[in-house]
């Protein structure tokens, strides 16, 4: 796993598992495993994210890595 193990971790993947694609919205396009970390831009490491769950789920990103 590339992540650890951890309430980050989990909050996470609640985040990305809850979204979904609410018309007339305003969603970014999020990959779930980072390109940084060897993510694609395939469909199923994409999902539709509110800004806002985009924002947290980056921020979340820093607390599920171990070093740079």
């Amino acid at each position: 796993m590339v992540f650890i193990n951890n309430k980050y971790t989990k909050i996470y993947y609640k985040i990305i598992k809850s979204a979904n694609n609410p018309k007339n919205i305003y969603v970014e396009k999020h990959h779930i495993l980072p390109a940084s970390l060897g993510g694609t831009n395939e469909k199923q490491n994409l999902v539709n994210l509110t800004a806002r769950q985009h924002f947290i789920c980056h921020w979340l990103l820093t607390k599920m890595v171990d070093g740079e």
